[in-house]
């Protein structure tokens, strides 16, 4: 079977639900602006997803490398045997025992799911399904997932996704914990893995050293153990990308409970400085630097004063031997208010510019 056309006329959902209906195997192809994501299926299921620019186990090994599952040289290893073998990244990193195959299996869903999910949010492209009995996928590690299965998540995040973009604007955003936030017992409830429990807890033994940790009050908010696990990893550093490649609950779940926290005043943005803005910002003289300078420009214009006095009109005595009235020393005194009003001038404008 060949089917052709563009997402406008035919969307994703019919595309997937015509496949999962008639039970097809084959490859689907979308393309939008440059971009393309190839979903595999075998009778109706999605068993892989890939992009243009990078397959699953790339994605997969940049995520296990980003959130310290594995180290970037256990990483550099892998890929070094996968060259010589042509074997599946996966089965590599399980062989040298790098990652339990477990781990894996969750990981490859996970990542495939985030690629196919995020197709639901193209708004334009074109696909095409061309089928083929020749599949390749990772049989042992790669579940089966129903396309309805994917449906219902998708017209769940069609409505949901523009809600949540207007909290989480994008995904190089930062996070820290409100003042609110920071009345939660996080290490309360069921429990978290030993892993999870051990980051957290270090993450915040330099602030527990510093001072004596206050006893936390119940300050009766109610959280699930998804929105506790968020939590645990909102430290005011991590970005929401770091967020979700931790959590490995899928792109659309993190990024849900991210904005529900923001919306419950759990968590909020941490603002960084515009970098255009400090670039305006006029530079001002060091403290010390602009006392020196004032007291500097102040001595010389003194100095240039002291000298003109024996010839300057302007000097009491030189009035007071040209004009000894009462009238002339009236003037004189108004003379002498006015050079202190310039002075005192002078100086203000040198010292707040």
């Amino acid at each position: 079977m060949a089917l052709s056309g563009t997402i406008k006329d035919f969307g994703l959902g019919d595309i997937f639900q015509l496949i999962g209906i008639q039970r097809k195997t084959g490859v689907l192809t979308l393309e939008e602006d440059g971009d393309a994501v190839t979903v595999k299926f075998l009778e109706g299921q999605v068993v892989g997803a890939d992009t243009r620019s990078a397959s699953v186990e790339d994605l997969l090994g940049a995520v296990l490398v980003r959130t310290g599952r594995i180290t970037a040289g256990q990483l550099n290893e892998a890929l070094g045997i996968q060259k010589k073998t042509l074997q599946r990244l996966g089965f590599i990193l399980v062989k040298n025992d790098f990652i339990n195959e477990e781990e894996l299996v969750e990981a490859l869903r996970v990542q495939s799911l985030q690629i196919v999910y995020r197709l639901f949010r193209w708004r334009s492209g074109k696909y095409s399904f061309i089928g083929s009995d020749d599949l390749d996928y990772d049989q042992k590690h790669f579940t089966p997932i129903s396309a309805e299965t994917i449906l219902m998540e998708g017209a769940r995040m069609i409505d949901e996704w523009p809600i949540i973009e207007r909290r989480i604007r994008s995904d190089d955003m930062v996070v820290r914990l409100s003042e609110l936030g920071e009345q939660l017992d996080l290490l309360a409830g069921p429990a978290a893995t030993a892993d999870e429990e051990f980051d957290f807890i270090f993450d915040k033994q330099a602030e527990e050293e510093a001072s004596e940790p206050e006893e936390k009050e119940d300050c009766g908010i109610e959280v699930s153990e998804d929105e506790r696990q968020i939590l645990r990893l909102v430290d005011g550093s991590r970005t929401v990308l770091e967020i979700n490649d931790h959590a490995n609950m899928g792109e659309f779940d993190t990024y849900r409970l991210l904005a529900d926290l923001m919306n419950r005043k759990l968590i909020e943005e941490v603002k960084r400085p515009n970098a255009a803005t400090v670039a305006r910002t006029p530079r001002r003289l060091p403290e010390k630097v602009f006392h020196l300078v004032l007291g500097l420009t102040m001595t010389l214009f003194v100095a240039a004063a002291l000298s003109t006095l024996p010839n300057n009109s302007w000097t009491p005595w030189q009035v007071a031997l040209e004009d000894p009235s009462t009238d002339t020393l009236h003037r004189l005194a108004s003379r002498q208010r006015l050079e202190r009003i310039e002075t005192a001038l002078e100086i203000f404008y040198l010292d707040k510019g």
